[in-house]
């Protein structure tokens, strides 16, 4: 699926918005907006959220992941189910936010079993590299805990 899709386009397929709309004790749910998909996907924990995600790379292969998870027993996992491929390809500008915190991701290499990127705190107007799935959490998670007042200004930059 990924030869079908130019550069630029690829990089706008490891590229999605992450609106928290609930976050209580750790615990946050909201909604995940990515270029490729016409609707807002929904998750309601952050396991949910990464396993969309993940979902997503490997629907595109890209950014293409260098070892397959381990997983206990012989049973092969069934892929996440985000949105029927009627909704692939359907460009929409994500200009959402969510009501306690906005995040931009850029997913750039999915090495060592984890994710590499960078990650904007839309509100916050701050962007940090992160060399794992968990410290992309640790940092969203901080970001939260601030209680930094959210600003109406759409920080979202073309660097990423």
């Amino acid at each position: 699926m990924a030869k079908e899709i130019s550069g630029r386009s690829l990089n706008e397929l490891c590229s999605s918005r992450i609106c928290i709309d609930e976050y209580q004790d750790g615990r946050m749910r909201g909604r995940l907006y990515n270029n490729y998909y016409a609707e807002p996907i929904v998750f309601e924990n952050v396991i949910q959220l990464l396993k969309k995600m993940e979902a997503i790379f490997d629907r595109f292969e890209h950014p293409q992941k260098t070892m397959e998870p381990r997983k206990f027993g012989n049973k092969r996992r069934n892929p996440e189910k985000i949105i029927g491929q009627d909704a692939l390809m359907q460009r929409k500008p994500q200009e959402a936010n969510g009501k306690v915190a906005t995040f931009h991701v850029r997913v750039i290499f999915r090495k060592n079993a984890s994710w590499q990127g960078i990650v904007c705190w839309v509100d916050g107007e701050k962007r940090e590299n992160f060399r794992s799935v968990l410290e992309l959490l640790m940092l969203m998670d901080e970001a939260m805990e601030s209680g930094k007042t959210k600003s109406t200004e759409n920080f979202m930059g073309d660097g990423i």
